[in-house]
This record gives C-alpha cells, structure tokens and sequence, in this order.
C-alpha cells in the first residue's frame, strides 16, 4: 500500500514547489505516516493515478473525495463505495463538510489531516521524517494529530530528557489507538542480555534447567495492544537483532519451540539518547531503527513549556494531598508558584513531582510555599541559585533527632523503628529522604 503525491515536476524530477505557504495535508493509516504541501486549493484523493493524492488501499474508491482548502477549508465524498467520514458525519455521494484545520477526516482506514501554518515558523510536523513536538504527553492534553497518529498504528519514537514524560505520551498513544490489547512496559536496561529471549519471546517448558513451565512472552502478552520499548538504546547488539526479527515477521518463537506464534503488537520505543549518532557509530542497528521510527515524537523539557508548571504543581499537590491521614485544608502561599515557575527543573516533570510533594511533607500541613522548597542547584546564569536544602526548623530538627534515635535503639531496623515512632514504615522511608538521614540497609 502506498501514498504519494502526483503532482507535476520539474525537469530535475522534484516536485513543482508551487504550494501555498499554508497548506501541508498529513495521511496516517495501516502503518503509514505520510505529509507532503498542498500544492492546490483543490485536491482529489483516491485509488486511481491519475488523483492529486494516491492511496493505493482496497478500502478506498478510485476517485474517493475532494478536499477544497478555502477558506472554509471543506471535504465532499465523490461517490465512494464507504463513504467519507467528518468528525461525526458520514457524508454520500456530493455531500460536503466544513473542515477545522488541525482536524481530520476519515477515508476507509486513514485519517488525513490539514495543516495551515507559515513554513517560517515552527510547526508541529514540518516534513516527512521530521520530529514532532508534543507539549502535553497527557491523554487530556492530546491534540487532533496525535489522535491520528495514535489511531493509525504506525510504530513511534518518542525522544526526551530524563522524566518529560516519555511514558505517559506511550500510554497515551495506546488509550487513543483503540487496540484491545495490553500495554506492556519493557525497560530494555534492566533486561539481562541472558535473559532477554526468554522474556521478551518466552520459553517452553523444559527449554532450560529452571523451565518447569511453559511461560509467554513480553510480545506475546502484548497481542492486539502496545509494547513500549524503554530506554530502548540501552539494548545489546545480539538482543536488537532478535528484536528486529520479531518486528518484521510479526511473529516470536518461544525458547525451545520450532512453531512461531503470530502478534500483532504495535511497538513504541523511548530514549533520551541520540539514536541516530549511535547509529553512525554503529552502536544501534540502522535498520531495527528505521522500523522503529515510523514517526519521532520529541517532548520537550520543562524549561521550555515553563507555562505547564504550575498546573502541573498544583496537580501534584492535589494528589499527595488526597493521600494524607490527616488532610487540613491546603493552603497555597503566593510565592510557591512563581518559584516554580523559575526554576530551570533539569529533571523535568518527575524532578517537579517529587519537589512539591517533598515540599508538602515539610509544610505539615500549614501553608505550603517557597520556603519548603529544597531545589537542586541548574546552574543558570540568569537566576539565583539556591541552597540545595532549606535550613531546618526547631520541630524538624527535632523529629530528626527522634528519628535518629529510634534508628540506634533498633539497631537500624526500619519497620521497628517506624514501629517505635508510631509512623508507617513508608513515612519513615519519606523522612528520611526528607532530612537527608542515610538509609539503613535493613
């Protein structure tokens, strides 16, 4: 299956770039991600060659419908054999629908998607290959293309520093996808390299000593659903072959077995490493990377979408709060968010997580602000660095000392300790982060 664009060229074989500034149209289905310019305000779109835009798809008619960019940007079905799908209407033959830009329509199994923006500026998708930017991983904060994206089961790459969120914009992509499968999660550096196939692919039984039962894979749990790759750049040369097997058969063979088992898993990789560096390097296999990179998803760090922070802070605020015992009412001080909202967060939204939640425990349930903040120090020139730890109050000194005492009457011992103390052994655990008291091993 196929879709290209057929508009006329030049003499060095390229496209006319005759398209206005504003017009980009996306096709994304059946495992394909495809963007090119709109190079007229009308374009026809079907199976036959001779159409603007060709998808070479059983489902689709030879001459399907038309899209009419406006303004109003508009869709008429021309008589296909299913029809053509607006939000929620089924247009017929000669019907027509207003089309939101950033909005799709529906033709058999793929959604297009027009895009109006200047080319000079920063668009979410520039260009086929080109990353796109996802501002909120959220499922709530989803926007229309990454609803199709989601939708169309292309394979995805999502790159981001450390805690962006890597993971929820995983989850997201799979609760949009409408797959009836499990999510599975597979963090490829805690994965020895030994055990790699028999995890990810199962074992019968008897295919090792401690093989007393025949067991299914990671993949094959993950039939009909997604499986995040995590930290997918952390795999070993021999683990991304087997991997790369797997993807391009659609098929896993457990440890010992002959018969290979079909999946139909759509597979979402993670990194914060420069996987295309590794590649020329020849860390990473060119070709287990193309598969992967059906389309890049990048998440940008907090420090650049510095407006989500406080929503975000309050969020987090809200749930630790519901986990307490004892829930007085929270009070939040005036300069809590704005201090927030400076810092440079090189840890990105898990480091903002546990900032607020830390700064909840030592507010004691009085009113949280600045002052309970302990932030590490990013380094930035333009702002005032602040102490690693905020100076510990007369109480907090002495529920330290208590702590510490407890400690030496048990000898370490973490559960007697919070026991003695009269707290559970998990807020024990909390404290002694908080007062930076270095953990016992018991």
């Amino acid at each position: 299956m196929t879709a290209r664009d057929t508009r006329p060229t030049q003499g060095d074989d390229s496209p006319v770039d005759d398209a206005p500034d504003d017009g980009l149209l996306m096709v994304a289905g059946e495992g394909i991600l495809t963007m090119f310019p709109l190079a007229r305000d009308e374009v026809v779109i079907g199976r036959d060659p001779s159409c603007d835009v060709v998808i070479d798809h059983a489902t689709l008619s030879r001459r399907h419908a038309v899209l009419r960019l406006g303004p109003p940007a508009t869709v008429e079905d021309l008589g296909s054999k299913n029809g053509t799908r607006v939000a929620r209407k089924l247009l017929e033959r000669g019907e027509r629908a207003h089309l939101p830009v950033g909005e799709s329509f529906h033709i058999g199994r793929f959604a297009l998607v027009v895009i109006r923006a200047p080319r000079s500026r920063s668009l979410s998708m520039r260009a086929p290959g080109d990353a796109l930017r996802v501002l909120d991983p959220t499922e709530a904060g989803a926007t229309p293309l990454v609803h199709d994206i989601a939708a169309s089961g292309v394979n995805a790459l999502i790159l981001g520093e450390t805690g962006v969120g890597k993971e929820v914009l995983a989850e997201t992509l799979h609760a949009l996808s409408g797959r009836k499968g499990a999510f599975v999660q597979i963090n490829c550096a805690a994965v020895a390299p030994a055990l790699f196939e028999s995890e990810l692919f199962g074992h019968e039984k008897g295919a090792f000593t401690d093989a007393a039962q025949a067991r299914a894979g990671l993949l094959e749990a993950a039939h009909r659903g997604t499986v995040l790759l995590d930290e997918v750049g952390e795999l070993p040369p021999q683990a991304q072959a087997k991997l790369l097997r797997a993807i391009e058969t659609k098929e896993v063979v457990r440890v010992g077995a002959v018969k290979p088992l079909p999946i139909d898993v759509r597979f979402v990789a993670a990194t914060n490493r420069d996987l295309t560096g590794d590649v020329g390097r020849g860390l990473f296999r060119a070709d287990l990377y193309f598969r992967l990179d059906g389309v890049t998803l990048v998440i940008p760090p907090l420090r650049e979408r510095r407006r989500q922070v406080a929503r975000l802070a309050l969020e987090f605020l809200r749930q630790a709060h519901e986990k307490q015992a004892s829930r007085a009412p929270l009070r939040i001080a005036p300069d809590l968010l704005p201090r927030l909202e400076a810092h440079d967060w090189p840890g990105n939204v898990r480091e903002l997580k546990a900032a607020v939640e830390r700064a909840l425990l030592l507010a004691r349930g009085d009113e949280i602000g600045a002052r309970h903040l302990t932030l590490a120090a990013t380094g930035a020139p333009a702002r005032r660095v602040e102490p690693a730890a905020a100076p510990l109050t007369s109480d907090e000194e002495r529920e330290r000392d208590r702590i510490v005492e407890a400690l030496d009457a048990c000898a370490g011992n973490q559960t007697r300790a919070a026991k003695r103390l009269g707290v559970s052994r998990a807020t024990l655990v909390n404290k002694l982060a908080l007062y930076r008291i270095p953990r016992p091993r018991k």
